[in-house]
């Protein structure tokens, strides 16, 4: 059957439920109106509203969509916002990134015990930031700052109901512990990269990354996104026998994304290549942990049958930028994160000069981070995109960078899943790295943090990547004072075996 709903233009549209949905026969009497459909999804493509036609929604839509019109109707006026503030003008769009960050630095500064200290003790007042051109004079953050002071990043905001304790996995070898403000619907930023990949927010997606849910979240997580599908192959178990299980999922659902680490997914690329397997093509691929080499671009694309493209995002500050359709570099999210690119005195960098990426979340009001140096390097992008999105745009960054391990017997645990080694215990160590020798054996070199209990953290790590690749290689400890960086980059997961 076919059921019909209105949109709040007014506009019908058709879909085709996989179960009945409604009791009675669809009248003008007790027609459902729902708020949004597969245009008002994309309010870019408007021509389809203009024409007249009816759109059909699928049933997953449609669910989706009463979900945002009820549960997650914040999420959709973010979205909405979102999907207006991408097409601004360059000087509208400047003046509201300038306005919102100046705001965010004195809300900084009057809640919370760092910037208090820091701004004072750069000569800053309260009444210096109410001139947004002071905010490129403010001290930057270094990650040093958070991992021995997160408590004074607290802001007078933050209780247990709006804020959540995040722990980063230490992409860059650094692991730290902050606080996510839960008021904040940052999914809505996905869905923009959904929308600029062609995917719907309620389509099937596959996953791989490190699997940290327990069996009853996982399927609270499934309930929370029902009737849409989401699976996952766990980045720390690639064999044989899971990437099976994992690919006889992806035959019964037919995801239209996939999304994972860069490196786990161009291993799984190389297995699909070697082995000659043909799998129904999504419509995209989104990769993300570490910068994508035109090599994996290609491997990827080419096993997938699909468009990859890279996406910016930290535990610290989540979707900062991604890829649209033009595949020329990355737009910042700059109505909601103000991405700065610096050379060595602290100045913003011409377009092609390579620069410290420095970065301001406006949307954390629980744990502020203003001008956070993230540890990645890149160069601003001059001029508009032929996609017509008008936020600005950055080169790909580099900076850290992750190998896979492989074990004798065929076994691959994706670098970017072994980053979370001290997830549990960020304050163990100050950066570590992971090095597979090409014995097969693996050092893990610490630079231990200030914490009492931080060597026998350690050594817990330790016995957790031990029982990750289930004993079959031996793993050791090395205590460092320093670790090198390998051509500008942090190979914070190194394999001679690569």
């Amino acid at each position: 059957m076919i059921a019909t709903v209105l949109n709040r233009s007014g506009i019908p549209i058709n879909f085709r439920p996989a179960a009945p949905l409604f009791q009675h026969p669809i009248s003008a009497k007790n027609t459902v109106s729902l708020w949004a459909n597969p245009c008002l999804l994309r309010p870019s493509n408007s021509a389809c509203h203009e024409s007249g036609e009816e759109q059909i929604m699928t049933f997953k839509q449609a669910v989706f969509a009463a979900k945002k019109s009820t549960v997650l109707r914040r999420s959709q006026n973010m979205y909405k916002q979102l999907l207006r503030d991408q097409h601004l003008d360059q000087h509208e769009s400047e003046k509201l990134q300038a306005e919102r960050a100046i705001a965010h630095a004195r809300f900084a500064m009057q809640s919370t015990e760092f910037y208090r200290e820091v701004y004072s003790g750069a000569g800053f007042t309260l009444k210096d930031l109410d001139d947004p051109a002071a905010f490129r004079e403010l001290p930057i953050v270094e990650k040093a700052d958070v991992r021995e002071n997160p408590g004074k990043f607290r802001s007078s905001e933050a209780t247990d109901r709006n804020s959540k304790v995040s722990v980063t996995g230490g992409s860059t070898g650094e692991p730290l512990r902050l606080l996510r403000d839960l008021r904040t619907p940052t999914r809505t930023l996905e869905w923009r990269l959904f929308d600029w990949w062609g995917v719907d927010p309620s389509d099937d997606v596959a996953i791989l990354v490190r699997r940290v849910r327990s069996d009853r979240a996982e399927l609270a997580h499934s309930l929370q996104w029902w009737p849409s599908k989401r699976f996952q192959l766990d980045a720390y178990r690639m064999t044989d026998e899971k990437v099976d299980e994992f690919l006889a999922r992806w035959d019964r659902i037919g995801p239209s994304l996939l999304i994972g680490y860069v490196g786990g997914i161009s291993e799984l690329a190389q297995m699909l290549a070697t082995r000659g397997i043909r799998i129904r093509p999504p419509r995209a691929i989104a990769v993300t942990a570490a910068p994508m080499t035109p090599a994996q671009r290609q491997l990827i694309e080419s096993a997938f049958g699909a468009p990859a493209f890279d996406h910016y995002r930290s535990a610290e500050i989540p979707w900062m930028a991604g890829e649209c359709s033009e595949h020329n570099g990355l737009h910042t999210f700059a109505d909601v994160r103000k991405v700065e690119v610096l050379d060595g005195s602290g100045r913003q960098v011409a377009p092609g000069v390579i620069g410290d990426v420095v970065v301001s979340d406006l949307t954390n009001r629980v744990f502020p981070l203003v001008r956070y140096r993230l540890g990645d390097r890149t160069t601003p992008i001059a001029g508009p995109c032929a996609c017509g999105i008008t936020l600005p745009r950055i080169e790909h960054v580099t900076g850290r960078i992750s190998e896979a391990m492989r074990m004798p017997d065929g076994q691959i645990v994706a670098g970017e899943a072994l980053s979370q080694t001290f997830s549990r215990n960020p304050a163990a160590v100050r950066q570590f790295q992971i090095h597979q020798q090409a014995d097969y054996s693996i050092v893990i070199r610490c630079i231990p943090g200030g914490d009492p209990d931080a060597r026998r953290d350690i050594d817990s790590a330790i016995d957790q990547v031990r029982d990750i690749v289930r004993n079959k290689v031996p793993v050791r400890l090395e205590i460092v004072e320093s670790i090198a960086h390998d051509g500008g980059k942090i190979r914070y997961i190194k394999s001679d075996l690569n």
